[in-house]
């Protein structure tokens, strides 16, 4: 049966909701990539305190996400539950990204570590409900996808704006950390609200379904159900393994590239990376399919390996060896960021089998955490280990510092992949086996309707 065309969303609403997408992709790499250089090398903080701060913020955002889906579910009111949510959500976000991205002289780590709490609840704010909010427009599996695949073309436009705003940037004379986060901050400030009241506008927001009852979490149901999957259990441990050693490495890429290599404009780098990243895309589609989905995983594991092996090897001057690494480790992040998710479906059809439930959104929301806290530990274990081995922000010269510099950057999170590729590569939920199993649910379901 085909999804007739008489119900279908306007173009207008579907593109209108995607834009939002770009501004919150535009303004997430900064908080990874430029953040901690300027906070330590401009602004003369302590690079433990700025990993342990980055780390307690993150731990933060993590425990509220959950209330904030939960309240958006609940609401009830004349301007919808998702609408609100957007509104409060891009000032609270402008507002905290004003004053993170431009602090005066003097701050202090409490001046960080409470601005950028308030630039988490921001994003969670808006990219939470919003994308609750994406579900429920229209009931049609095509449909949905279509969806899906305009919120992530403006994604990945996003985070080629936010490659080539450093890039434009960093080519003058005497540019710094600082001038990149101003630029970004001023595009964000027209950007979001742009694009907000454009969503607002012309999305609309279906109808609340009955406010939910109240019901306790069975965390003992749910944990005997966790421990009997055992796709789920590798798929998680990969993606806690892997966000931790790419966040690792992704946080120290400034200073190894700055001081180690001698990179003037990293930020056209990152266009070349992204740029590689978004043509990858369909080439691990088709090894997955031509193989496995772990398997093409795996291989994408073995690259970024290599290409992380092959920095340690680079010195000063290799500028050009060092941006063809690069573009290189950017073809695998299709492979990174697309898979597992694409794993974790097939894993929750398990889950179905196990628990007679459709739990798909509590599976994803699982997923959502497990990368969070991989990022937050790669980010907080990163800048802590830089401080121990005594590397200066501002600028290191020192040879062992910067042998240990190449040493955390390279093949520390070589170490990390490695295990989560041996992890993958025991995923046992084949495409024979899949198959299966979904022959199995849909028979189960057809004889539980008769």
């Amino acid at each position: 049966m085909t999804q007739t065309t008489s119900s279908a969303l306007p173009r207008s609403a579907i593109w209108a909701f995607g834009l939002v997408a770009m501004p919150l992709s535009t303004i997430g790499l900064p908080l990874t990539i430029y953040l901690a250089p300027f906070y330590a090398g401009e602004m003369g903080l302590s690079l433990a305190a700025l990993g342990t701060a980055m780390l307690i913020a993150r731990f933060a955002d993590i425990c509220i996400d959950p209330f904030i889906g939960a309240f958006s579910d609940r609401l009830r009111g004349r301007f919808g539950r998702r609408k609100p949510f957007l509104v409060v959500g891009s000032i609270v976000l402008l507002l905290g990204m004003s004053q993170l991205f431009n602090p005066g002289k003097g701050v202090t780590m409490v001046y960080f570590l409470g601005w950028l709490a308030v630039m988490y609840a921001g994003f969670s704010l808006i990219q939470v409900p919003h994308r609750a909010w994406g579900a429920e427009l229209s009931p049609y599996y095509d449909e949905r996808t279509r969806i899906s695949s305009v919120r992530q073309f403006f994604s990945t436009g996003g985070l080629i704006v936010s490659t080539l705003v450093p890039a434009v940037v960093l080519g003058q004379a005497g540019a710094k950390s600082s001038d990149v986060l101003f630029a970004l901050t001023v595009m964000t400030l027209i950007a979001l609200p742009i694009v907000a009241g454009i969503n607002l506008y012309f999305t609309p927001e279906p109808p609340p379904t009955p406010r939910p009852p109240r019901a306790r979490f069975d965390w003992k149901a749910n944990w005997r159900a966790l421990r009997r999957n055992g796709p789920l259990q590798c798929i998680l441990l990969v993606v806690f393994i892997g966000f931790s050693a790419e966040t690792f490495r992704q946080t120290l890429t400034v200073f190894f590239a700055r001081d180690v290599i001698g990179v003037k404009n990293l930020g056209l780098v990152y266009v070349y990376y992204f740029i590689s990243a978004f043509c990858g895309v369909p080439c691990w589609r088709w090894l997955a399919k031509r193989t496995s989905k772990h398997q093409a995983l795996a291989a994408g594991m073995v690259i970024a390996i290599c290409t992380n092996l092959g920095l340690f090897l680079l010195g000063k001057g290799d500028t050009a060896l060092f941006t063809a690494m690069f573009i290189l480790k950017g073809f695998c992040f299709g492979a990174l960021d697309l898979l597992p998710a694409a794993m974790l479906a097939d894993a929750a059809d398990v889950d179905s089998a196990i628990t007679h439930k459709s739990r798909n959104g509590l599976l994803f929301a699982v997923f959502g955490v497990v990368t969070n806290l991989g990022q937050a530990v790669g980010q907080g274990a990163s800048l802590n280990a830089l401080s121990w081995v005594g590397y200066r922000a501002a600028g290191e010269t020192d040879p062992s510092a910067l042998a240990s510099l190449s040493l955390l950057y390279a093949v520390v999170p070589s170490l990390a992949l490695a295990l989560a590729m041996f992890i993958a590569l025991r995923y046992s939920l084949t495409a024979n086996r899949h198959e299966n199993l979904r022959i199995f649910l849909q028979r189960r379901k057809s004889l539980s309707n008769t």
